[in-house]
């Protein structure tokens, strides 16, 4: 069943891409759209055959090959590019990040955004400072950076507007002369480079999204990427409804301690899994 499932899948997809007479003045000029081959049809098809109606073997392959792509250890795929965003602040804020922001700590970010961009640093109690953009990029304006770093700045959040980027060698000279934190938002820059590096690469932490108007598409969905153990833990658990257990859904007792763990007041051996 499942073989002739593949092959009626294939030949689908064959009569949906074979090529068209184009008829000047009658055809459409489709100047952007989905780009796919039959191996990505047929992976969308498998997971609806098996019912992976969540996130499933191929999600967790995807994460694993994203992180070597770009060089990241950590890769945290969710359902969205503002879900993304809003895990990413918050892990900032995290008691796992042994620098974390607290509510009052200003954050320096464009004043031409995504609302996404922007809303997390609300949520979390931080403090908004604007900085205008440029008009040739739509990206924050490096020359007026300085400007608003007060004594409460603790982070700058960088979005790379429409494939642009910012001038990245000022904002990372600035992270360092002030002691700031970078989280860049990618959503709209997968791929492209500053001086031979990768967007994503110069922040603590870093997202994207594979909203169907952007570079890769899953249909919906976003990643967390980074290198700190402490932020990938807590952004683990954030996506993960606050768990803080590690062992994968389906799977008991990966980490050999689930009921060894002394939690605070808790009774002994209590399960660790619904902490």
């Amino acid at each position: 069943m499942r073989s002739r499932i593949r092959e009626a899948v294939a030949e689908i997809h064959e009569l949906r891409t074979a090529e068209q007479v184009f008829r000047p003045g009658e055809s459409v000029v489709h100047y952007a759209g989905r780009v796919f081959d039959a191996n990505e049809v047929q992976a969308a098809v498998d997971a609806a055959v098996d019912f992976w109606l969540t996130m499933g073997p191929n999600a967790k392959a995807f994460e694993r090959a994203f992180a070597r792509k770009l060089g990241y250890r950590f890769a945290l795929m969710v359902n969205s590019g503002s879900s993304a965003n809003l895990v990413a602040i918050g892990a900032l804020c995290s008691p796992y990040f042994d620098r974390a922001l607290s509510p009052g700590d200003e954050v320096i970010t464009p004043a031409l955004t995504f609302p996404t961009t922007l809303n997390p640093i609300i949520q979390h109690g931080l403090v908004p400072v604007f900085v205008d953009v440029e008009e040739r990029t739509l990206n924050l304006d490096t020359g007026r950076l300085a400007e608003a770093v007060g004594p409460r700045t603790r982070a700058v959040a960088l979005p790379h507007t429409l494939g642009n980027t910012a001038d990245l060698d000022a904002v990372e000279a600035l992270c360092r002369e002030h002691d700031l934190l970078l989280f860049e938002d990618c959503c709209d820059a997968l791929g492209t480079t500053w001086r031979g590096r990768s967007v994503g690469d110069y922040g603590l932490i870093a997202t994207t999204s594979f909203y169907a108007a952007h570079h890769m598409t899953t249909g919906e969905g976003g990643m967390v990427f980074t290198r700190d153990e402490g932020l990938q833990r807590a952004a683990r658990s954030l996506r993960d409804w606050g768990r803080d257990c590690w062992c994968p859904s389906g799977q008991s007792n990966t980490c050999g301690k689930r009921f060894g763990w002394s939690l605070g007041d808790l009774p002994a051996g209590y399960d660790h899994k619904y902490i």
